[in-house]
């Protein structure tokens, strides 16, 4: 009977050492990401997201290594019994048993030695809440030339949704296939500004292959709807940011899935010096700026609503980090 209960020590340590690794992560996801992307704060983009983290254990890991013991346990009942019937104990089936306890503690040690992550990491985005003024427009990016700016495929360009489902948060990225113009003059935005962006629908990443191919598929219908995109309306209102640049408020649409939505946008427009510009991979003569911005979308407005039932919530925030980099002038 001593060894039948001495199977149950290692898959009772694996659940106690992946517990603890839960707690010691801090996000209380319910899913396990093998590689767990987290933002840290940069000086040129905001905050940098990175996409090869440490193993990040979820609470299904832990079920999971709690119905594994049981298994052994009544596996050991079964063999203890049949022991029995036969008289003798039976030294291959047992060390087949302990073989297979000891399996469940490769969960805990592979989780610890992927890494941990480093102090002042956070999974989500920083979200992009700014205050500006709503009837009066001051500020701008000097020594930036009017003209028609593109937005450039770079670390901090990304489009992120924070979605609450199945009782866990999780994020919806968007890191490629974002294009897009923003035409204005910088240094003076009184003057006429316009902008288009867009996504590519098939761009969406959740953090886990079956759920990103369900978001892309089932939910945003990537087939019927490619992209995704947001027109600029008008800007309501801009004054200097703290820390640099313009924080603003603006109207815009979002066009998903067939239909459009008119949605309140704030955040900051924040230039670049010549040093920023090298350590983002630009010449230092290029005329750069970031855009970030915030608003948010109610699913039962949107495509979603006939999934409205699967998630929890009906907001969902939308934060966006643009890197955009003037065009040349072409003459004609």
């Amino acid at each position: 009977m001593l060894w039948s209960l001495g199977c149950l020590v290692p898959p009772a340590l694996a659940v106690m050492a992946t517990l603890v690794r839960w707690m010691i992560q801090g996000r209380g996801n319910v899913y396990t990401y093998v590689t767990s992307p987290y933002y840290l704060a940069d000086r040129d983009v905001g905050s940098r997201m990175i996409e090869d983290g440490p193993v990040s254990i979820g609470l299904d890991a832990i079920v999971a290594l709690s119905c594994y013991a049981v298994a052994l346990l009544i596996g050991a009942m079964v063999l203890r019994r049949w022991e029995r019937r036969r008289g003798a104990p039976l030294p291959i089936p047992r060390a087949v048993h302990w073989g297979l306890a000891l399996i469940p503690l490769l969960v805990p040690a592979w989780a610890f030695a992927s890494g941990s992550f480093p102090p002042g990491a956070s999974f989500t985005p920083p979200v992009g809440l700014v205050e500006a003024p709503a009837d009066s427009i001051t500020g701008s990016l000097a020594g930036l030339p009017a003209g028609t700016y593109q937005v450039t495929p770079h670390a901090g360009t990304s489009l992120t949704a924070r979605l609450k489902a199945g009782g866990e948060a999780f994020d919806a990225r968007f890191a490629r296939d974002i294009e897009g113009t923003w035409r204005g003059a910088p240094a003076d935005l009184r003057q006429p500004m316009s902008a288009d962006i867009s996504v590519a629908t098939a761009a969406v990443d959740t953090g886990i292959e079956l759920r990103t191919k369900h978001a892309r598929e089932e939910y945003l219908h990537g087939g019927q709807h490619p992209r995704i995109g947001f027109h600029l309306d008008r800007l309501l209102g801009a004054g200097p940011a703290p820390g640099g640049g313009v924080a603003y408020r603006a109207e815009g649409t979002v066009a998903l899935m067939g239909k459009r939505h008119p949605v309140a946008v704030t955040g900051a427009l924040l230039p670049t010096d010549e040093a920023a510009r090298r350590r983002l991979g630009f010449a230092p003569t290029d005329a750069v700026f970031r855009a970030t911005a915030h608003f948010e979308l109610k699913i039962h407005e949107t495509g979603l609503a006939s999934d409205a039932g699967d998630f929890d919530g009906d907001v969902i925030p939308i934060e966006v980090s643009l890197v955009l980099r003037r065009q040349a002038d072409h003459a004609p």
